[in-house]
């Protein structure tokens, strides 16, 4: 059904293979967990992680504080397949060349509300995405076992989103935000260029 709603399956299918590629290629230890948490965002955005602006904020001091791994190189990292939002690493704000306020701003600029056709479109994309990725061939750690899991989440939460895998974690110790590509361009390119 997704495949088919796409208009054109060949290009569609290409861009989900660059996208699973480009996050095994920079993540080697991704799980599908981790693969679904990409086009998840891709897909939805932010709009699961927001809260209460002030909860948002004090969590981002905090995380913050904590970070011991400072890489004032980090890269922007787009999103899924679409393309539709970016991962902003804390590491730049955290180095001083984004300010805390401007990526909260447009992190919340950035949250959508979404409905109930979204979350049957998600269901059916992520279904063609494992489709995709089956004929991939990739040596994926606890793919058949993630793979139910998730499916299992589907069908109780389809809007639940996951964290990275506990592999993930600790091989790359995460720290970023989403935000809107567009909005990206627009608030926040000007600090790292």
């Amino acid at each position: 059904m997704f495949l088919s709603l796409t208009g054109c399956k060949t290009a569609t299918e290409q861009k989900i293979k660059q996208a699973i590629l480009r996050q095994i290629e920079r993540y080697p230890n991704s799980t599908l967990q981790d693969i679904y948490k990409n086009f998840y965002q891709d897909f939805f955005g932010a709009e699961h992680a927001i809260a209460d602006k002030k909860t948002i904020e004090e969590y981002l001091i905090y995380e913050l504080s904590g970070m011991q791994d400072i890489n004032c190189d980090a890269i922007i990292e787009i999103t899924g397949w679409r393309n539709n939002f970016v991962r902003v690493p804390l590491s730049l704000v955290k180095c001083g060349k984004i300010p805390a306020d401007e990526l909260l701003l447009a992190f919340f600029d950035s949250a959508v509300q979404t409905d109930t056709e979204a979350t049957d479109n998600w269901i059916a994309e992520w279904d063609g995405i494992v489709k995709i990725l089956e004929k991939m061939h990739l040596d994926i750690e606890g793919f058949d076992n993630d793979k139910r899991e998730i499916a299992k989440l589907l069908v109780e939460n389809p809007q639940m989103a996951l964290h990275h895998s506990k592999i993930f974690n600790n091989s790359y110790h995460p720290h970023y935000r989403i935000v809107e590509k567009k909005i990206y361009e627009n608030r926040l390119k000007k600090f790292i260029e």
